[in-house]
């Protein structure tokens, strides 16, 4: 064999170990799909420099028919495009957004044009001395053209989305771009040289090398950084992603679990960072980590806790525990529907709140984003406040997003022009333009009771918020002064307003000493009795799967609508669940 029939050949060789180690490692952790596309990338390499070896002029001397081997070669035509797409995009943590998956489906169509097209010129050329070479130049009317097109358009997506990213990925993005420049070169040699502008042996398949063992240096250490600090009998990566929960602008929520020795495993919340354009990534990041020092610091049982943050293909990830139980903000919606929830009910959920922001506010953090989405009742009768994602720190600067920025539509909103927080839970102070200060947190809780009273938020543009006649047979004097309570939490002025979350708390004693004891696990259990079915089925697998998962999480409203009947009975005719089983899926959601 000639040098250059043997260079190939252990190209091939060490393409095909680099793609087995791959699929090894993917097959193990399954954490990671980067490790599939790469395994396939090496894959489809292995294939196309075993082929050109094979069938080079030198080489096809000695085989009598060549044209299985140059079919074989131009396979890879259809996924390698593919997979090099998505080794970069998962690198660089890209969404694969509408036009990606319009990218990557013409590019798999052309690669299907250009096989089709190449293997019925190999099935009507003649078999003698049928090359490598003399396929590209049969060929060259339409399947070189679109060989070319693929192989440019991938190296300069590399090259276009690591510039972009530069700034937000710095380092990562920076080798992206080199690769993508070292392969674009490669790519000129050979054009130039299958012109018959330049002299010299035909190497394309060296192009593959910038992509595949930067991609493969990326990954180790990426893998690296998961090991420090981490206990090296886990395996490569810690946490297990099952199923997403839910995701807005900035970032998404999964349900994943955390792994251990010995068959250990924690059911957690992993809450991802994803880009977003509209706003300086640096501040986002710095937002991003500042939510996961701040709750971390917080350990009190009304307050959501923070177990870990870290980078996972490139991206920042926090890690909170996993909270079975039911968001407020759906008591909400059943209200909004026409049903009713127990006095008692409504008292415990805030003084549980109250209870959790007290604590907060004495450790100087205020959380600026109170609402009803931010507060979950677990199926143990805990309520827990979630999300600190815009909270600060008492006398801190307070930063202000720009005010060209258009928020998304809707009234739950986490900026309001150019003040960070929801408008409807602003008090009138806030919106004037005024700090954010605790009494911020305690009107936006007095939002809260408004609306599971009500099922509504008050009405800003009224003066004094003033309140929804109505009466309360069962409890009519808790009900009146569950009603002053309310008149003092939203009263437009700040000094008539209760001055601490301890003093909004004790206002709260007489009404719930009026009203009978609640046993909230207990109600909440009843209320929501299929879903506690789920929760519990779930916390019971002893090693947890994707489709396990997601067969829990997606199970037919129907059942749960039968299953809850005691539930609409309890809180009213018009009471809706299969409408709020949209919303408790996301039982801790991104903003």
């Amino acid at each position: 064999m000639t040098p250059y029939t043997m260079l190939h050949l252990a190209l091939a060789g060490a393409f095909l170990v680099l793609a087995l180690v791959h699929f090894v490692t993917w097959a193990a952790v399954r954490s990671q799909r980067v490790q599939l596309w790469l395994a396939s990338s090496f894959l489809a390499f292995a294939v196309l420099t075993f082929s050109i070896g094979l069938t080079s002029r030198e080489a096809s001397a000695m085989i009598a028919d060549t044209r299985p081997w140059l079919i074989l070669g131009v396979l890879p035509s259809i996924p390698l495009p593919y997979t090099l797409l998505r080794v970069a995009w998962s690198l660089l943590d890209q969404p694969l957004t509408l036009w990606r998956r319009v990218m990557l489906g013409v590019a798999l169509a052309l690669g299907s044009v250009r096989v089709l097209d190449v293997s019925w010129s190999v099935l009507t050329l003649p078999t003698a001395g049928l090359t490598a070479e003399a396929l590209s130049r049969a060929t060259a009317g339409l399947s070189l053209p679109l060989f070319w097109l693929l192989a440019t358009s991938v190296a300069g997506t590399w090259a276009v989305e690591a510039a972009r990213l530069l700034k937000r990925r710095g380092a990562m993005a920076a080798a992206v771009l080199a690769a993508a420049l070292c392969a674009l070169l490669l790519l000129c040699r050979e054009l130039a040289i299958d012109a018959g502008w330049l002299p010299g042996p035909p190497l394309f398949a060296l192009v593959g090398l910038p992509f595949l063992l930067f991609a493969t240096t990326a990954l180790a250490i990426l893998t690296a950084r998961s090991l420090r600090g981490a206990d090296l009998g886990t395996g490569i990566h810690r946490y297990r992603r099952l199923s997403r929960l839910g995701r807005g602008g900035m970032g998404e929520v999964w349900l994943a679990v955390r792994t251990g020795r010995a068959g250990f495993h924690r059911l957690v919340v992993l809450k991802r960072m994803l880009d977003a354009d509209a706003e300086d990534p640096a501040v986002q990041v710095q937002r991003f980590i500042g939510e996961a020092r701040t709750a971390a610091r917080l350990h009190h049982p009304n307050i959501v806790s923070v177990h870990d943050l870290g980078q996972i293909d490139g991206g920042w990830f926090i890690v909170m525990e996993y909270l079975s139980g039911v968001n407020v903000l759906e008591l909400v919606r059943r209200v909004e529907s026409g049903g009713r929830l127990p006095l008692e009910v409504i008292v415990e959920i805030c003084q549980q709140a109250l209870r959790g922001l007290a604590y907060a506010h004495e450790r100087g953090v205020i959380h600026r984003d109170i609402s009803a989405d931010n507060l979950v009742v677990s199926f143990d009768g805990v309520v827990k406040v979630v999300d600190f994602g815009i909270a600060h720190g008492a006398g801190d600067p307070q930063e202000r997003v720009s005010t060209s920025v258009s928020p998304p539509p809707g009234n739950r909103l986490t900026q309001a022009g150019g003040i960070i927080g929801k408008m409807p839970y602003m008090p009138p102070e806030r919106l004037q333009g005024a700090e954010a200060t605790v009494s911020g947190d305690l009107f936006a809780l007095g939002c809260v009771l408004y609306e599971l009273l009500f099922g509504d938020l008050p009405d800003s543009s009224l003066n004094g918020h003033p309140l929804p006649h109505g009466q309360r047979p069962e409890a009519p004097a808790a009900y009146q002064q569950l009603r002053n309570v309310l008149g003092v939490a939203l009263h437009p002025e700040l000094e008539r307003r209760y001055s601490d979350a301890r003093a909004f708390l004790l206002a709260f004693e007489p009404v719930r000493h009026s009203l009978p004891a609640v046993d909230l696990a207990s109600w909440l259990r009843e209320n929501f009795a299929e879903r506690w079915t789920r929760e519990r089925a779930l916390s019971e697998l002893s090693d947890p799967t994707p489709a396990e998962v997601e067969t829990l999480l997606t199970r037919e409203a129907a059942a749960a609508s039968g299953a809850d009947s005691e539930a609409t009975r309890l809180l009213g005719p018009r009471a809706a669940p299969p409408v709020a089983e949209q919303e408790t899926r996301i039982i801790q959601r991104p903003r």
